[in-house]
């Protein structure tokens, strides 16, 4: 009776704790079946180390190393039910806050409970398995060796089983977990070597004096390579001609080139982060960790307030929301949100607010309180972001559209749904071709989203134009491309730059930037974490002798190559 209860124990500790692995599909009854292997090794050690002195302590142990496993089960769980994909541990320390906040949003003092409940349930998981594991040592210490034989083959041959006959999926938790932490640690010292405040020495130390030109930066949302794609290229190109047309009446020389950014279909944050730093970012975990360090490191913003510029960051679709805190990382000077700028008109498409009534704004409401001193403006406008479905009129007076009445003003503020938060979650997905896909090009799409870029591009152009004091250089450039095209490997956006004096245009026709509006190839293209070195050197080619290298792959290139020229750093 007693090898009985012995048998027993062991056979219902086994199952029990395989049945812990899968609680997660409670939730997500896609999550396949799997057990951890580890558990079959973890209860030989316990019961082979049952007799010996310090078979309580291998107890004591063991149950840790369960935990472990547990937890990277739950954890790998969490990632594919969120993201579609088995997370880095490193991208799941951030996750985990921030899913906690996303599905507070969405449920308020339910998902408060539910983190509750798995909190207690790992305490009292911890609680029973220490208990079982101690109760299997004590058992076998007084057990006959054929009965350690019987239970160990027992534990070994239910696995086994399993995963041949009853189609559940055996992991080998803990061997995972080790590999999953070693690839965090190298990320995680690519990143620390990545963030230097010598990476941009000749950059931080060099001073424009009275040579300080104006800038402005346009990002159009969405507004890829795929612009160029063959059923639309032709209205693209009709569209941008008489773009520059009109830029050249007015007195501005005008080059195009390709940027390569670090992300696809989505991430706008992202490219924005790599382009102001001059940092490759490809993934929110690295985003999250270069955020404490943006202080100490020369960036585009922080290069021109050193040298005495008004700093101005408008992004007219961002409010606080709750687990989104409004934050200006890049200390901008200036900032212009949604809420500054003050639209209680009808809400157009994802952004609610139009660019043409943003730009305004920005043109009557903000620069004239800094006309008097040279300054920087990086604008992320909204309008042709997904879905393309709902393009705002341009109209002549940009007053005009907010009116007052009737409205959907309040569409900004309306509580995330769940396909928002699941989009969300998808920012934390580590893909080394950092891609989001998320439509298949049709005939209808496609010319909305030439339809919605062209709008975007348009109101750009009308405010430059409008501007009662035009700035030296004007960068008018995409994001990242749009999330339509699926076999797409062109991660490749416009860049337009325009100046009335056209020695600022210098430094962008050495980097393959051509005359006109019309995107160079693919093959003359610079990269998001390069255009920082790019812009410094523009502006101080027509004035200095010594220009600071031009670094193609931004700090990495300092990094990896230990200050190598060779395709990281030219002159």
């Amino acid at each position: 009776m007693k090898s009985l209860r012995v048998v027993l124990l062991v056979i219902g500790t086994a199952v029990l704790l395989s049945a812990v692995v899968n609680a997660p599909r409670e939730y997500n009854p896609e999550l396949s079946i799997r057990y951890s292997r580890d558990l079959v090794w973890i209860l030989l050690l316990v019961m082979g180390c049952s007799r010996i002195a310090i078979g309580r302590m291998v107890a004591a142990i063991a149950t840790i190393l369960w935990l472990m496993a547990l937890v990277f089960e739950w954890v790998r769980s969490v990632g594919v039910t969120a993201m579609s994909q088995e997370p880095l541990l490193y991208d799941a320390y951030f996750l985990i806050g921030h899913l906690y906040n996303l599905m507070s949003d969405l449920m308020g003092y339910r998902a408060q409970a539910m983190f509750a409940g798995v909190v207690v349930a790992m305490t009292v998981i911890g609680g029973a398995t220490a208990w079982l594991f101690r109760r299997i040592q004590l058992q076998h210490a007084d057990a006959p060796w054929p009965i350690h034989a019987v239970t160990a083959a027992l534990v070994v041959g239910m696995a086994a089983g399993a995963e041949q006959w009853g189609n559940v999926e055996g992991k080998n938790s803990l061997f995972d977990a080790s590999h999953n932490v070693v690839d965090s640690a190298s990320v995680h010292g690519d990143i620390a070597r990545g963030i230097s405040p010598d990476a941009y020495r000749e950059i931080r130390d060099l001073k424009l004096g009275e040579h300080r030109p104006s800038v402005h930066i346009y990002i159009v949302e969405s507004y890829g390579n795929g612009i160029q794609r063959h059923t639309i290229r032709d209205g693209y190109y009709t569209m941008v001609d008489g773009i520059e047309e009109r830029l050249e009446a007015a007195g501005w020389a005008v080059r195009t080139g390709l940027s390569e950014a670090p992300v696809m279909g989505g991430r706008s944050w992202l490219a924005d982060a790599t382009l102001l730093s001059g940092r490759l970012i490809k993934y929110e975990s690295v985003y999250r960790h270069f955020l404490p360090h943006l202080a100490t490191i020369a960036t585009v913003p922080g290069f021109f307030k050193d040298n005495g510029y008004q700093t101005v960051l408008m992004r007219h679709n961002d409010r606080a929301r709750p687990g989104l805190p409004l934050q200006n990382f890049f200390e901008f000077e200036h900032t212009v949100f949604q809420k500054e700028v003050g639209y209680e008109g009808p809400a157009y498409g994802w952004a609610g607010i139009p660019d043409q009534y943003a730009l305004g704004h920005l043109r009557d409401e903000v620069l004239p309180g800094i006309w008097g001193s040279p300054h920087f403006v990086f604008v992320h406008l909204a309008s042709s972001h997904i879905p393309w479905d709902d393009v705002p009129p341009l109209v002549s007076d940009w007053r005009s559209l907010d009116g007052k009445e009737g409205g959907r003003s309040g569409a900004q503020d309306a509580p995330l749904t769940e396909k928002q938060i699941k989009y969300q979650l998808k920012r934390f997905k580590r893909k080394e071709t950092v891609r989001l896909r998320r439509l298949k090009p049709s005939a209808e799409n496609v010319e909305d989203y030439l339809t919605s870029v062209s709008y975007s591009l348009e109101a750009v152009m009308q405010h430059v134009l409008a501007l009662e004091q035009p700035p030296d250089l004007v960068v008018v450039m995409g994001d990242h491309q749009p999330p339509l095209y699926k076999k797409n490997t062109d991660f490749s956006v416009p860049v337009h730059v325009m100046a009335t004096d056209p020695s600022y245009l210098r430094e962008f026709r050495k980097r393959g930037f051509r005359k006109g509006m019309r995107p160079t190839s693919r093959s003359k293209r610079i990269r998001h974490e390069g255009f920082f070195s790019v812009l410094v050197r523009a502006l101080a080619r027509p004035h200095f002798k010594d220009l600071p290298p031009y670094r193609r792959h931004g700090t990495q290139a300092a990094s990896k190559r230990a200050g190598s020229s060779q395709g990281g750093q030219t002159r």
